[in-house]
């Protein structure tokens, strides 16, 4: 079954629904206003981060020295949503402001969605399906919005199988303003069925989300979309989507290695000078390398384990049933039943169809057809 039809869709592609009526989307104040919500919400978490540093700084120096077990790991933790705000969305406020100024609110009802890969998508992602600019007469022609970044969790959270007919319903009317193939804004309905206000607006960057020259049309023969997998019998981490997978993978590892030689150095220096108005920062290190250290070895060696195994085995095409017992998946795959191990890493939950590396009797790796995501699987005890 092909991957882009993993998804919770309609029979049938449902026509757009007719547009609010203005000639671009920022002539309505409805847009105007959410486009002001978002910038203001993006300004105020980027203030919140940066003075809840300062703030744990004060506490930590002159009220309680203890404060330091909560002030490191924010430390450590908050540059990133600070960079991400700073780098991505404030910037992206601007592009999105530019966007909805040349461009009309584009109503679906129903639109195809997916969390597995598309097949005219260059990158494995959550997608949209919506009407292809070039073809506006075929109705069948269609072309993927690619969802990624934090911004995104609250519509893929939508898309997943155990998703409740309410939140089903939140991303009933997808808003779209914007060329699919350049830079694209969608918005959910302020409430579910009607479609009268955006809101939860998103940028997407489409620039490099297609495969040139792919298209999405409904295949006759469903199987006919399913990625080919080379006739000669070699080792599923030759197959490039693959490799760069488990490249990246590996290398975000070791770049945390780093971590531990600057924590070390802290703590050094602590007890080098004698300076017990840190002793707090001290046992809050001491508490890091004894809870995150050995579970950071456990996950370069379980990577490591994943690559050999892929260098020593084919990809192959199997038939298989997904299904949740509790927090857990459980994939069926010739009569046999696999989870995901050791980490709670799922498959799509409506796939079919999987590739796999290995024996499904011991320890196997399988992926959504493409090679793009491989997963540890095990036999259920």
């Amino acid at each position: 079954m092909p991957a882009h039809q993993d998804a919770d869709t309609t029979p049938q592609p449902r026509p757009p629904l007719p547009s609010p009526g203005n000639p671009v989307a920022w002539d309505a104040p409805t847009t105007r206003r959410a486009w002001r919500r978002h910038t203001v919400r993006a300004g105020l978490a980027l203030v919140a981060w940066i003075a809840g540093w300062f703030v744990l700084l004060g506490i930590t120096r002159d009220v309680y020295a203890l404060a330091s077990v909560v002030f490191i790991p924010y430390t450590f933790c908050a540059p990133y949503p600070v960079l991400t705000l700073l780098l991505a969305e404030l910037p992206g406020t601007v592009r999105m402001r530019r966007t909805l100024r040349r461009h009309p609110w584009q109503l679906i009802e129903g639109a195809e969605h997916g969390l597995a890969a598309h097949p005219a998508a260059a990158r494995d992602s959550p997608w949209f399906a919506v009407p292809d600019p070039e073809a506006p007469d075929d109705p069948d022609a269609r072309l993927p919005l690619l969802l990624s970044g934090p911004r995104t969790r609250w519509w893929t959270r939508r898309m997943r199988t155990g998703a409740s007919t309410e939140q089903r319903a939140e991303i009933g009317v997808l808003w779209c303003c914007g060329d699919p193939r350049a830079d694209v804004v969608i918005a959910a309905s302020a409430h579910p069925g009607a479609g009268k206000t955006p809101r939860r607006l998103v940028h997407l960057q489409q620039r490099h989300a297609l495969v040139a020259g792919r298209r999405h049309r409904r295949p006759a023969d469903p199987a006919s979309a399913d990625p080919v997998l080379p006739d000669d019998p070699r080792p599923a981490l030759s197959h490039p989507p693959t490799a760069r997978t488990m490249r990246s993978r590996m290398r975000r590892r070791l770049l945390l290695l780093l971590v531990w030689p600057a924590l070390l150095a802290v703590q050094v220096t602590i007890v080098a000078t004698d300076d017990y108005d840190r002793i707090g920062v001290l046992m809050c290190g001491v508490l890091l390398q004894l809870t995150a250290l050995p579970m950071h070895i456990c996950v370069l060696v379980s990577t490591r384990r994943m690559t050999r195994l892929l260098a020593a085995h084919a990809w192959r095409p199997v038939d298989c049933t997904v299904r949740m017992r509790g927090k857990a998946q459980l994939i069926t795959v010739d009569g046999r039943v696999l989870t995901p191990s050791p980490w709670r890493t799922y498959v799509d939950g409506a796939a079919t169809r999987l590739w796999i590396a290995g024996d499904i009797g011991s320890r196997c790796m399988a992926s959504a057809p493409g090679g793009a995501r491989p997963v540890s699987l095990a036999p259920t005890p």
